[in-house]
C-alpha cells in the first residue's frame, strides 16, 4: 500500500523525517506531497518547491521507496483541494497530515485521511524566525545535511531578507 504525507517543508526538519520513517514502516511506499508548490520567496515560504525536494533527496538519498510530488495551492477553492492532489500525485491509499484544514478537505472527497504520531515539537515556523533572528540554534532542529543545503544556497540570508533583516555585513 501507498501512503501519502503532505506538508509544507519549509524546511523540513527533524518532525517530518520522524514522521517520513514511521510511515515507511507501516507502508510499501510514501508520497511525499510538497504542498503550496506555487509559493516561495515569502515568510511563510521561503524555498522554491525544487529547494524543498532536494531537502529530502539530500537527507534520505536515492530511497527507491520514496516518491515525491508537488501540489499548488486551489487558489482559494478549497473544496478543489481532494482533485489537486489526485491530479498532481501518484496513486495512493491513505493520506497522513495534522492540518486540520487539509484533513477537512479532503473527507470532502471521501479521501482516507488520518492524523499522525507527532515525534518532539518541531516546527518550521521556529526554524524560519531562529534563522531571521540570526540564532544557529535552527541548525539543531534540521538534519545535517538539510543545513548545509540551505547554507549552499543562503536560505538563511534570504529569509532574513524576507524578514525585514539586515545582513550582518550592514547591506
Amino acid at each position: 500500500m501507498r501512503a501519502l504525507f503532505i506538508g509544507r517543508f519549509q524546511p523540513l526538519h527533524w518532525g517530518h523525517v520522524k514522521v517520513v520513517e514511521w510511515l515507511l514502516t507501516h507502508y510499501d511506499e510514501v508520497i511525499v506531497a510538497v504542498g503550496s508548490a506555487d509559493k516561495a520567496f515569502t515568510q511563510d515560504n521561503p524555498f522554491t518547491p525544487g529547494e524543498r525536494l532536494e531537502m529530502f533527496r539530500r537527507h534520505f538519498g536515492a530511497n527507491c521507496r520514496l516518491l515525491y510530488c508537488t501540489v499548488p495551492d486551489t487558489g482559494g477553492s478549497s473544496s478543489l483541494w481532494g482533485a489537486y492532489l489526485r491530479h498532481w500525485c501518484p496513486p495512493h491509499h491513505v493520506v497522513y497530515s495534522n492540518n486540520p484544514w487539509v484533513v477537512a478537505t479532503l473527507k470532502h472527497w471521501n479521501i482516507d485521511v488520518r492524523s499522525h504520531p507527532q515525534f518532539g515539537n518541531y516546527s518550521a515556523t521556529v526554524v524560519r524566525q531562529l534563522m531571521s533572528q540570526g540564532d544557529k540554534k535552527w541548525r539543531d532542529l534540521v538534519p545535517p545535511a538539510v543545513a548545509e543545503y540551505i547554507d549552499e544556497i543562503g536560505g538563511v540570508e534570504r529569509v532574513q531578507l524576507l524578514y525585514g533583516k539586515v545582513y550582518k555585513d550592514g547591506r
